[in-house]
């Protein structure tokens, strides 16, 4: 039996693949996207999150500490360098404004949750995603987790930056019950990605080619594009990419403008994240456009 650090379960999820679905977002990323929308999944580690709405200062966080790494200011402020993230704080937080940011739970734990839902992938067309952080650092849990729901005739999706091994990208593909992968592309150009993301584009392109050339026919493969004002909206670079994609022929694309839904939660675990800007409505339609110009068929989020 697997376990692995899971983030959140989100029931009832219209935009991880198709039909609903309930997406599980595991915890750990190798990669440290500057805009990233879940900055508390970026480290393989337990942390913990402050919520300041829900702090009524009653200082038990502070008293329980056994490191005195919170100090009341009124609300408590947490030197993280000192934390040992022992969890006693969230504890003793009776409103709930310290949680640990994500729970140890096994595959078997997760697939019943999963299962819930069974009626509503089966009317819909839906399924499990499997997200992250990245799914392919937890893939003999991920492995599992798709074994557990193929049981039940429930199919999966698999949610990837494409950073990582070749060999265990090829082998979660292949898992009967496997029928979408929604891949993202950061940047094509790896001067951008490296700055942008920590990390080079080259294993990622090279997996994605992989995969269209292996398992295209059987998977669906949906490309996903984020947009980012000033960072990766480049109209050269963007034509690079759809001709690159229109010659690697995946399903579809998606362009997935920038929201800053990531700055609060950052702040909220201690660390800082800088603000962009999505492109405009007018700039959307004239990428889309790009890229169906190209042969891809794309869709906006």
């Amino acid at each position: 039996m697997t376990r692995a650090l899971v983030g959140n379960i989100q029931r009832y999820s219209p935009e991880d693949g198709p039909g609903i679905r309930t997406t599980v977002f595991l915890k750990g990323c190798p990669l440290a996207c500057r805009w990233c929308h879940n900055p508390e999944l970026i480290s393989p580690r337990q942390e913990v999150i402050f919520s300041p709405g829900k702090c009524i200062s009653c200082g038990y966080c502070a008293q329980a500490c056994p490191e005195n790494a919170i100090t009341m200011d009124p609300g408590p402020v947490i030197a993280r360098e000192k934390c040992t993230v022992c969890l006693q704080c969230a504890e003793v937080c009776y409103a709930k404004a310290l949680t640990p940011v994500a729970a140890m739970m096994s595959a078997r734990e997760v697939a019943g949750t999963v299962i819930r839902d069974k009626s509503f992938y089966e009317n819909t067309g839906g399924g499990l995603t499997i997200s992250g952080g990245e799914v392919l650092t937890h893939a003999d849990f991920a492995e599992e987790l798709i074994g557990l729901c193929y049981e039940e005739h429930i199919t999966s999706c698999l949610d990837t930056s494409g950073y990582g091994p070749g060999a265990v990208l090829d082998r979660l593909a292949a898992l009967p019950g496997v029928t979408d992968i929604l891949y993202d592309i950061k940047a094509l150009d790896d001067d951008v990605h490296r700055e942008y993301t920590g990390v080079s584009n080259r294993l990622i392109l090279e997996n994605l080619d992989m995969l269209t050339k292996k398992h295209g026919g059987r998977v669906k493969i949906h490309v996903r594009l984020p947009l980012i004002k000033g960072v990766n909206d480049d109209p050269a670079l963007l034509e690079r990419t759809a001709q690159a994609l229109a010659a690697l022929s995946p399903a579809d694309a998606t362009l997935i403008p920038y929201h800053n839904l990531g700055v609060g939660k950052a702040r909220n675990i201690g660390a800082a994240m800088p603000s962009f800007e999505p492109p405009s409505g007018e700039a959307l339609q004239r990428i889309q456009n790009l890229f169906r110009q190209s042969g891809v068929a794309c869709f906006i989020l």
